[in-house]
């Protein structure tokens, strides 16, 4: 069994909950990356105009002077594999509905060992597989994407 990328990445569903390693989770999955863990969103109550004198004028429009910024989102890219299975005997497809159940069907929230980031997010947006490749013994393999919304700016985690 392969156990790169083991230990490094968890979930959970509920707020309280406890933090799950995915590849303990579900068994043949692999986070190959999650982005957007260090992105700022864009400010939504600061506005700009430039002049032709080459002068710029801003505003920021909230009385204490605190910029408010838009969620990020965020992407996990993930692998389903027997290869990264404990028995090597799992049915990929299988997993991969699983996992993409658990991820898509309520708000969750990820933690990266490697990034020490974490974050609470949401998938609003479509979900498909990149690549997939079945019926071909340990080298089968499906290869998916999921967008996530974050519900609040992404923070540190120990």
């Amino acid at each position: 069994m392969n156990t790169e990328g083991k230990d490094i990445y968890y979930v959970k569903n509920t707020e309280n909950g406890a933090w799950n390693e995915i590849s303990t989770l579900f068994d043949g999955v692999r986070i190959l990356s999650i982005s957007g863990l260090f992105s700022k969103g864009k400010a939504i109550n600061v506005y700009t105009e430039k002049w032709l004198t080459g002068g710029t004028d801003f505003m920021i429009t909230s009385d204490d002077g605190i910029i408010v910024r838009e969620d990020v989102d965020i992407k996990v890219t993930f692998i389903v594999s027997k290869r990264y299975a404990t028995n090597h005997n799992i049915d990929e497809s299988s997993v991969y509905n699983s996992f993409l159940d658990y991820m898509t069907n309520k708000d969750i929230w990820i933690k990266s060992k490697y990034a020490k980031r974490q974050v609470h997010c949401v998938a609003t947006e479509k979900t498909e597989e990149k690549n997939i490749k079945l019926n071909r013994g340990n080298n089968s393999y499906i290869i998916g994407e999921i967008p996530l919304h974050s519900l609040e700016e992404p923070s540190y985690a120990s």
